[in-house]
């Protein structure tokens, strides 16, 4: 059997995802540690600047995310998140929740969401930076 151009281009695509994937779900421990960042000095309004715009080659927020209570389409809206994340798992704060699911957004999913999220933040944000998003996330009621 003969592989045609499309047959190879398929594998080629489904190599990258698995990596991306592998990537997204790694079990390795956050290079910056959730009890190193510093919430009562974090400030909400750096953190709505850093949700609404790109930071290096890491997307904004906004790209996938709506704060509206509209699915984007890509991304669950997070409009009342705060509520949510003080929910959704019983073993964490809202922080951690938020934490998580920004340095390792595949550990849970919400349903009927894919594993696609960018999980490179922790590459291009500093400890300030996901303090400050989690501060700002968590205004949204």
């Amino acid at each position: 059997m003969r592989s045609s151009p499309g047959n190879h281009s398929l594998a080629l695509l489904l190599v990258i995802l698995n990596t991306f994937i592998i990537a997204a779900c790694s079990a390795e421990a956050p290079r910056i540690p959730f009890d190193s960042l510093d919430f009562a000095l974090a400030d909400a309004g750096s953190g709505e600047k850093l949700f609404n715009q790109s930071n290096s080659e890491a997307p904004s927020c906004t790209a996938c995310h709506s704060i509206t209570g509209e699915s984007s389409g890509i991304g669950n809206s997070l409009a009342g998140i705060a509520a949510v994340a003080a929910e959704r798992a019983a073993s964490q704060t809202a922080e951690e929740y938020l934490y998580w699911s920004i340095l390792r957004p595949g550990r849970r999913l919400v349903a009927g969401y894919s594993n696609i999220m960018f999980a490179g933040y922790e590459d291009s944000l500093e400890a300030a930076d996901i303090a400050d998003l989690i501060v700002y996330l968590l205004t949204l009621d």
